[in-house]
């Protein structure tokens, strides 16, 4: 019986080359190739499909790893409009505050469905900043457009939010966080993958709030996280999922 509990790990590309002894490849085949064995030597559940901060032409190595046979599923990463509003700073009037949300929020709406173009099936939106300058209801409205337009596309999302509060009441039916997690899902913070001494301790959250969640998802991790660590995770989850 195939293990119940995955490890869906964001894991930047290199990381995978890095799985396999590989520097970052050049050429967008040869990428395509890293992430896709990458991915599968670290023992994931998804592989991670490039932003494009991290490789020249991301959508062509998504497009690339959707097409690739007997590939792992792929994973879409879309930066929230909370967080993505954030980046340019807090200060200014509510207005302002306003329109950077509704600007960030029309860009987490265009990047769902150039994923969608290259043929995604399913996308983490990543909240990964502190509290919000904003209410709740203008946190909410801020991720409407991205739940209706993944409806229209038939995309499947999931919210990865790792410090947030009330992350229930931004409308997602499936979310993980370092506050709770829906129903089947666990959460796991970049810092918990320092060591596999550290990600043994919070394995033990997880299951001590979760049980045996049917996958683990974590923040997006750095490009120098050691892919042992990383593959201790999953190999420790797939043990979890199977144990008595």
């Amino acid at each position: 019986m195939a293990p119940v509990t995955r490890l869906t790990a964001m894991v930047p590309p290199q990381v995978c080359a890095a799985a396999l002894g590989w520097a970052w490849p050049e050429g967008v085949d040869s990428q395509v190739r890293g992430i896709d064995e990458g991915s599968r030597a670290l023992g994931l559940a998804w592989c991670c499909a490039p932003t494009p901060d991290e490789v020249a032409d991301a959508d062509a190595v998504t497009a690339g790893l959707v097409a690739t046979p007997g590939a792992l599923p792929v994973l879409g990463v879309v930066r929230g409009p909370l967080a993505a509003s954030a980046m340019h700073g807090l200060a200014g009037s509510a207005d302002d505050l306003d329109d950077r949300l509704d600007d960030a929020s029309d860009a987490a709406v265009d990047r769902i469905r150039v994923l969608s173009d290259c043929g995604v099936g399913r996308i983490a939106v990543v909240e990964d900043g502190g509290p919000p300058p904003v209410g709740d209801d203008d946190a909410a409205e801020s991720h409407r457009p991205l739940l209706n337009a993944a409806a229209h596309l038939r995309i499947d999302l999931v919210l990865v939010a790792g410090g947030l509060d009330g992350v229930e009441s931004l409308g997602y039916g499936q979310w993980a966080s370092g506050r709770g997690c829906s129903a089947g899902l666990g959460f796991l913070p970049a810092e918990a993958f320092d060591s596999a001494a550290v990600l043994d301790h919070w394995l033990d959250r997880v299951r001590a709030a979760a049980g045996d969640p049917g996958e683990v998802l974590t923040a997006p991790l750095a490009t120098g996280v050691v892919p042992d660590v990383v593959r201790h995770g999953a190999r420790a989850l797939a043990q979890m999922a199977v144990r008595p």
